[in-house]
């Protein structure tokens, strides 16, 4: 007796879209283990600061994002446009990074040192991007990108 296989149908572009998550990322639980493991102790997506960073760690007066690079538009080689729609994705993206740089901006303004942490950093060297995350939560610095 032959197992038949389920014909796949692939997913259009709003699928897709729905299945992308913004919190509790693949980068973020890595990055939030390493600094517990470190003796970090954080809390999770703020929402009454700008921007609901995904950590914020009280001790320090840090907030600290984990960005990908494709919603981010980072400008690594993880970063893309979609063919399709691209009046579309071109405004969406604009849109974000200028949202990313007024929420920095309120942040600081407010007296908190912001982090912004790349997914290709985490991909790369994760153990050099922790390395230096730390130092900065334990520095004086008041933002830094990595």
């Amino acid at each position: 007796m032959k197992h038949r296989q389920k014909k796949r149908i692939p997913m259009n572009r709003s699928q897709m879209m729905q299945a992308v998550h913004s919190i509790d990322t693949k980068p973020e639980i890595l990055v939030r283990r390493a600094l517990f493991k470190a003796g970090l102790r954080y809390r999770l997506h703020r929402r009454d600061l700008p921007g609901t960073p995904d950590l914020y760690i009280l001790k320090y007066g840090v907030v600290i994002f984990i960005n990908g690079c494709f919603w981010h538009q980072h400008g690594c080689k993880f970063t893309s446009r979609p063919k399709s729609n691209p009046e579309f994705w071109n405004e969406k993206f604009t849109n974000n990074v200028v949202r990313d740089i007024k929420t920095n901006w309120k942040l600081s303004l407010q007296g908190y040192r912001v982090a912004t942490v790349w997914e290709c950093s985490i991909k790369n060297d994760f153990d050099h991007t922790i390395e230096r995350l730390k130092a900065f939560i334990k520095s004086d610095e008041e933002s830094i990108e990595i």
